[in-house]
């Protein structure tokens, strides 16, 4: 791990907080966002209709109306899921000698990654455009490529640009890489 003590001092971004532990270095990012709150107004009320539509299926004998009930009632569990992890889980992003890794905890989710740091030549942000009826949600995402020139993705669903480009800043600066453009990378 090399740091360049003559880079520029960046303002940490909401909800994230940089960690030296004595090996590594870690950052981490906390999940909870104005969404988490918007959430539980939504799964309280999903999840009430679920309840009631289930309660009138199975108290008359509709089978086939409880059998399309539960898969809704199985998306509501989806968002209760994702609401407690909203309000719980953080991501780390740990660099020490060996290895960058990105780990989600407490509640599992996917996207954990480890990468040997001597394999990664150059960490960039990509801007993720998904477009629906409900109008456009910006997110970006941190990719790094190996030394075949592979991209391989770091760490998605960030929904802030400050968040991807002050984690690519810092892994470049804990690992000595020089920042270089890439193909597709998203740049303010």
């Amino acid at each position: 791990m090399a740091k360049n003590p003559s880079s520029p001092l960046s303002p940490l971004p909401d909800n994230i907080e940089l960690v030296t532990e004595y090996d590594a270095i870690v950052i981490r990012r906390s999940w909870k966002s104005a969404l988490a709150y918007f959430l539980i107004v939504f799964a309280l009320f999903w999840n009430t209709f679920m309840v009631v539509w289930m309660g009138i299926a199975i108290s008359q004998g509709a089978w086939s109306m409880a059998a399309f009930g539960s898969i809704h009632a199985g998306v509501g569990l989806g968002i209760i899921y994702f609401t407690i992890a909203l309000f719980l889980n953080k991501t780390d992003i740990r660099i020490d000698t060996y290895n960058l890794s990105v780990k989600h905890y407490p509640l599992p989710w996917f996207g954990q990654v480890t990468f040997p740091v001597e394999s990664i030549q150059q960490v960039y942000c990509k801007e993720k455009i998904t477009r629906g009826k409900n109008g456009t949600h910006v997110s970006y995402e941190l990719h790094c490529l190996d030394r075949n020139n592979r991209s391989k993705k770091l760490l998605s669903g960030l929904n802030q640009s400050e968040q991807a480009q002050f984690i690519e800043r810092e892994i470049e600066k804990t690992l000595g890489l020089k920042d270089r453009p890439v193909s597709g990378e998203y740049r303010k």
